[in-house]
């Protein structure tokens, strides 16, 4: 994998579901693989479509009123289309902070809307994607020297970027504007890559999934615990899952089923697969708070996940990090014990997460329910460029979908970036789509009335003016939207 690039980048957005909330900040800075900065920074606003409400708490926390990215912005297609670009220039790596859960998931499903390819900007041309925040977890975990770890006030550690990078005296003055974010990313790599070149230069040989493959497998035909980091293990334990890799997921080629042995397996023993995912999924109830759940994982190695050998945790920072290695390997042991009398174990684990995926209703939300064929990509290529040419002849062209998302899809999109083509027939049709949408809540949202009443309440709670501002202008925009969808 020949990477010749990083690219930086981040997302402030008006909420925090991709599926249904809008991107609203973009900002992104190229740089070659010693983190010098390439060309100008990028920063970009996406104009806000007519068929959603900005979520005022994420407005609080960015800053970004739908008024500022109306004015500042560009259409949705033209926004995910030149992010492509970037994102998928021949051998790039794109880094984020947190961008494998949060960002990378508004770029897929923003491109999906778009009839954008997803997924190719991801591993075609030899590129490839990194988290820091996984690599920030992984150096505090084993190898935490040389950087200042910052503590909230109960003394535990606190990862938050803005935090290390004051920490670490980075300039980072105005957190959750998408470009300050980008230079902080930037400078954390690379004080990183300064302390500690070997453990940098093995994370980033995970971007490969063959890599991570090679070790995972390894401990799976040896049923032993490959270290993984996961926030689903608390900070205070490094985020440091003992995984053992079971067998291949039965759905997903890039997942594996296994079991965290941090905690004793005995609990599963003589149960059925539907006993063990009871117990997976078990709620707590009445004054009891915690769940003794058995310690079931899945992970993926596409997703540039840190995997790494239980050698390179030393006693020293185990015990710093309140693991008891000796009942680690008592918990191997008992797995061990388990598999060799119950050879119907391993099945069971994967009929556990053989379960079928979610329902979403809405087309929006449907990027995850299959892959689009290539006839139909060749479709949303000739949409893509004839928006750029012509729009009008979008009511023009007959697209034969396969796929039957697509034709829902192409109204939206016609209606998100080309509303004053739509004919009148169309634009009423839209109008509709838009008012049940934001009017009545349509898909889950909150429908126009309750969220007036929310912001309204929000002012009157707030004594920040500056706060009061963003929810005036938040106020101010329903009203506009709604006289507008009311015509």
């Amino acid at each position: 994998m020949n990477t010749t690039s990083f690219f930086f980048y981040d997302y402030e957005t008006f909420g925090k579901d991709p599926k249904k909330d809008k991107i609203a900040q973009f900002a992104g800075i190229r740089t070659d693989l010693s983190f010098n900065p390439i060309g100008d920074p990028i920063v970009l606003y996406c104009k806000p479509s007519k068929d959603f409400l900005p979520d005022p708490e994420a407005c609080l926390v960015t800053g970004i009123t739908p008024q500022v990215a109306e004015a500042q912005g560009v259409s949705e297609c033209e926004f995910m289309g030149r992010i492509k670009n970037e994102l998928g220039l021949k051998g790039t790596c794109h880094i984020g902070y947190n961008n494998i859960r949060f960002d990378d998931e508004f770029s897929r499903f923003g491109f999906y809307k778009n009839f954008i390819d997803p997924y190719s900007h991801e591993w075609a041309d030899q590129n490839s994607r990194l988290d820091l925040l996984d690599i920030m977890r992984m150096t505090f975990a084993l190898r935490p020297e040389g950087i200042q770890w910052p503590q909230n006030e109960d003394s535990s550690i606190n990862l938050k970027l803005e935090n290390l990078s004051k920490a670490n005296g980075i300039e980072h003055e105005n957190a959750h504007d998408a470009l300050a974010d980008v230079w902080a990313t930037i400078h954390m790599a690379k004080l990183v890559e300064q302390v500690n070149p070997k453990l940098f230069r093995y994370a980033f040989g995970l971007r490969d999934k063959k890599t991570a493959q090679k070790l995972v497998e390894e401990h799976m035909n040896a049923i032993s615990p490959v270290l993984f980091i996961t926030p689903f293990v608390p900070l205070v334990n490094g985020h440091l899952s003992f995984f053992v890799p079971l067998s291949k997921d039965l759905k997903n080629n890039n997942a594996y089923n296994g079991i965290d042995i941090s905690t004793s397996p005995l609990q599963l023993k003589g149960l059925s697969a539907e006993e063990i995912r009871d117990k997976l999924y078990e709620k707590a109830e009445g004054e009891e708070k915690i769940v003794d759940r058995p310690g079931l994982r899945q992970v993926v190695i596409n997703k540039s996940s840190m995997f790494v050998t239980p050698k390179t945790l030393t006693p020293q920072r185990a015990q710093a990090l309140s693991i008891d290695l000796e009942k680690i390997k008592k918990h191997q042991q008992e797995l061990e014990e388990i598999i060799k009398e119950d050879p119907t174990f391993v099945k069971k684990i994967n009929e556990v997460y053989n379960t079928p995926y979610p329902i979403n209703e809405d087309v929006d939300g449907q990027l995850y329910d299959g892959f689009i064929d290539g006839y139909d990509k060749k479709l949303g290529n000739r949409i893509t460029a004839m928006g750029k040419t012509d729009p009008k002849h979008l009511n023009l062209e007959y697209f034969p979908f396969r796929d039957d998302r697509l034709k829902e899809m192409l109204f939206r999109y016609k209606g998100r970036n080309y509303y004053d083509v739509l004919s009148g027939d169309e634009l009423k049709v839209f109008k509709s789509y838009c008012r049940a949408k934001v009017m009545d809540g349509l898909g889950g949202g909150t429908p126009l009335s309750e969220y007036v009443e929310k912001v309204s309440d929000m002012i009157n709670a707030s004594d920040s003016n500056t706060d009061k501002g963003i929810l005036t202008s938040l106020l101010k925009y329903a009203e506009l939207l709604e006289k507008e969808l009311s015509k």
